[in-house]
């Protein structure tokens, strides 16, 4: 039984962590997509980046609803400021953030006061952690979510329903988060035993899954967001990626080298512990393994940290269900502190630190915010020294200058007509500022289905960024709805698109475009498309 001054504990941890994601609270450039997409949404004009064009150019459906929802409460409820959406974003987060180490402390690690304390010092130090448990991007729903489905998984494990309904929700918030829960999912299956309700309780989890899916098919036309395809349809040779993606972990390892400090703890440790509970934290580690693999595959990301703050999660609780003795949680707890209290990137000091360097130094050309593999401070870059003067570092302006983090120039948020269609190099505040009356798309492919599907014509590409050639007449297709592609064969690959992602939502002949483009069976067109004109990446 806990003393008073025990019970005290806790509350102390919760603000100072807390204090901590406050102060280095922002809003990422990225973010910007799904507002966009929101506001399209609420406006009644399509589900998708550009109005009445279905293209998912987000990648978390979860978190989306959740910002759509609020926002539409707030424009009813609260007389409209121009960045609520800015607001509701960061405040939303910095609350999920909080609810997850609360649920961590008193769910997970219970009573144990020493554990309590090592568990909030390693959220509040980690830099990846505290920069996405904010950022406007869906982490800290996936962290939350994380936690319930592990709380289930230590706590009920035979509750076979409700952990796939939770795993379920953690893939509708980002698809390739089955990769980390699927293996403990599996075992739970197992170790409750094969049988008709058991098949039927993970048949019933999955609906959520299910459900999306064939909506996603139904109204998108495809099963995977757009910036899936963008993404993995590049045409750079697997090794490239797989070495990019080794660079990603020494990114982490030389910036923040106390997350995967922690994760290898917790594979060490997951591999000490025997009987029933060490098969439970195996099948947790095996899960770290696989969405590590999956991370490397990929290339990684251009966001320091990013991939890694789900399976730090895990890593954590790992260390915590492992009756650690108190000398080797000591040790541990010791060089976490020296880790975190002593990096230059420090969750503890000024948030604006890393970037005093040279006042007149493009941010690109700053080794303290790009690294040369591509891969960015992204928190660092925008919260407060954003080279084009918008600054969305929440402590930094997001009270003090009401036009932080603003809606596009324009009052309201009306559609009256396309009258041109552009290019940008960033689909985020740049895009949102365009309004809705300009059909944006951007170079790397995420909001335009037709340029996610041709490979990259950069030699040199940044990962997460791989730009595309626009084809002749693509843009005057897209501002006037007039098929104006002057190469024949493409011309006809993106009629049966643009059926898809512009035609009559009920139409049969769409449903039928649509089996056909997911089999491949427009693929010819592309082919000569790309033979003919050299473009085969």
């Amino acid at each position: 039984m806990q003393n008073r001054d025990d019970r005290l504990i806790k509350p102390i941890l919760l603000i100072l962590f807390l204090v901590i994601i406050t102060r280095n609270a922002w809003v990422s450039d990225d973010a910007y997509i799904t507002f966009r997409t929101i506001e399209n949404f609420l406006a009644g004009y399509g589900l998708g980046y550009n109005p009445y064009t279905r293209v998912q150019a987000y990648t978390h459906p979860v978190w989306m609803f959740l910002l759509s929802g609020l926002y539409f409460l707030e424009r009813i409820f609260i007389p409209h400021s121009p960045n609520a959406l800015y607001l509701i974003t960061v405040l939303v987060s910095l609350a999920v953030s909080t609810l997850t180490l609360y649920l961590l402390l008193t769910k997970i690690v219970e009573n144990d006061l020493w554990l309590q304390i090592f568990t909030a010092s390693a959220f509040s130090l980690s830099r990846a952690f505290v920069d996405y448990s904010t950022s406007g991007l869906e982490n800290p729903l996936t962290h939350l979510l994380l936690t319930i489905f592990l709380w289930v998984y230590f706590a009920k494990p035979g509750n076979l329903f409700l952990l796939t309904l939770m795993a379920s929700l953690l893939t509708l918030n980002r698809q390739d988060v089955i990769l980390l829960v699927l293996p403990a999912l599996l075992w739970a299956f197992w170790n409750r035993g094969v049988s008709r309700q058991s098949v039927k309780a993970l048949a019933l989890g999955f609906i959520p899954v299910l459900a999306w899916e064939l909506f996603s098919i139904f109204y998108y036309g495809f099963p995977f967001p757009n910036t899936a395809y963008a993404k993995l349809n590049t045409g750079v040779e697997e090794g490239v990626l797989i070495q990019q993606g080794l660079d990603y972990l020494l990114n982490s390892l030389h910036w923040d080298p106390l997350s995967l400090f922690l994760v290898a703890c917790a594979a060490v440790a997951a591999l000490n512990v025997s009987g029933k509970e060490g098969a439970a934290l195996k099948a947790l580690l095996i899960g770290i393994g696989l969405y590590l693999l999956y991370i490397v595959k990929i290339g990684g990301d251009f966001m320091s940290g990013r991939f890694l703050t789900a399976l730090f999660l895990m890593a954590v609780v790992i260390l915590v269900r492992s009756a650690l003795s108190r000398r080797v949680l000591f040790l541990v707890f010791g060089i976490v502190s020296l880790l975190g209290v002593f990096s230059a990137r420090s969750t503890l000091w000024d948030p604006e630190l890393p970037l005093i360097t040279s006042p007149g130094l493009n941010w690109t050309e700053n080794l303290l915010l790009l690294d040369r593999n591509g891969i960015a401070d992204e928190r660092a870059v925008y919260f407060a020294n954003n080279t084009e003067g918008v600054y969305l570092g929440f402590v930094v302006e997001g009270f003090r200058n009401p036009e932080a983090g603003s809606r596009f120039a324009g009052s309201e948020w009306q559609y009256k007509t396309t009258k041109k269609a552009i290019v940008e190099w960033t689909l985020g505040r740049r895009g949102y500022a365009e309004g809705p009356n300009v059909h944006v798309i951007d170079y790397y492919a995420l909001s335009d289905p037709l340029l996610a599907r041709l490979p990259t014509h950069q030699k040199k590409w940044r990962i997460g960024h791989f730009g595309r050639e626009v084809p002749a007449g693509y843009l005057e297709t897209l501002a006037t709805g007039v098929n104006q592609i002057e190469d024949p064969n493409l011309a006809l690959y993106y009629e049966e698109l643009r059926a898809i992602v512009q035609g009559p939502l009920w139409s049969g002949e769409r449903l039928v475009k649509i089996w056909k483009f997911n089999t491949g069976q427009y693929d010819h067109w592309l082919k000569v498309y790309l033979d003919t004109n050299n473009k085969g990446g």
